[in-house]
């Protein structure tokens, strides 16, 4: 499980290129890690799969404990990087295609002068009911 952890981790901090993974092999590649954590897997299984499968239980509840718990950690959570890295993927491939008009959304500037009045709530209330609350909103006060 060391080596299933430490092999998937490595892949993974190389496939999100972290800023603080720098690693100092020459020929380091993220595959060969990869391929490292699915080996460690397989030999699990191959070698008794009842204690695989109970070993893997008992990592997943440890985890889910200390998530649970609210363990202090300092060093970043890596499926939240993965998270990040995904949306950033996302947002650089918009510019490389054309945009539909069915995609299209309003994005809506609102002004309002008074954030007390039933008029203001009934114009925020208006514009969030716009396209299902899927319109991205700006709701600025001008004075």
């Amino acid at each position: 499980m060391c080596y299933l952890g430490v092999n998937a981790s490595c892949a993974l901090q190389s496939l999100l290129k972290s800023p603080g993974w720098r690693p100092s092999y020459k020929y380091f590649h993220w595959s060969l890690s990869m391929f490292g954590a699915f080996l460690c897997i397989a030999v699990m299984f191959i070698s008794a799969w009842h204690f695989a499968l109970i070993a893997i239980f008992i990592g997943a509840a440890v985890y889910k404990y200390i998530e649970y718990a609210g363990a202090e950690k300092e060093w970043g959570d890596g499926l939240r990087g993965l998270g990040l890295s995904a949306a950033r993927f996302a947002l650089l491939n918009l510019d490389n295609k054309p945009q539909h008009s069915r995609n299209w959304r309003p994005q809506l500037l609102v002004l309002l002068d008074n954030t007390d009045s039933p008029i203001t709530h009934g114009i925020l209330s208006f514009v969030s009911q716009l396209k299902a609350g899927k319109v991205s909103n700006l709701c600025v006060n001008p004075s």
